[in-house]
């Protein structure tokens, strides 16, 4: 078409046989499936309690969510947050180290660390 000669039918044949050969998937090492991970089940709750930073500082913060594993946390204070807190909320009676897993917008997924 357009001027150029068709190629023979040896020429596909062999420009089938080298796609067919190749792999174009990875090997399955090179790029292993994350694993899946069950997530706790979370309990809607709105609770005031209060974020204890490292250096001794608290701050207010209203606790939206609670599960076995981890929290979510709202806070007011436009800040970013340490790898690691304290949450307390005494009605609950919650005193747990956690690792801050992400955070945006006065909003933070915290991670509770088991001793």
């Amino acid at each position: 078409m357009f001027g150029k000669a068709k190629p023979s039918p040896d020429q596909l044949d062999e420009r089938m046989r080298k796609a067919i050969a190749r792999d174009t998937a990875p090997p399955p090492e090179a790029y292993p499936w994350p694993r899946q991970i069950e997530r706790a089940m979370r309990q809607a709750v709105f609770r005031q309690g209060a974020l204890i930073l490292a250096d001794g500082e608290n701050f207010q913060v209203a606790l939206k969510n609670i599960s076995a594993t981890g929290a979510r946390v709202e806070f007011f204070v436009r800040r970013g947050l340490p790898d690691f807190v304290t949450l307390v909320e005494p009605t609950l009676r919650i005193k747990a180290r956690a690792r801050v897993a992400w955070q945006s917008d006065g909003v933070a997924g915290l991670a509770f660390i088991r001793d």
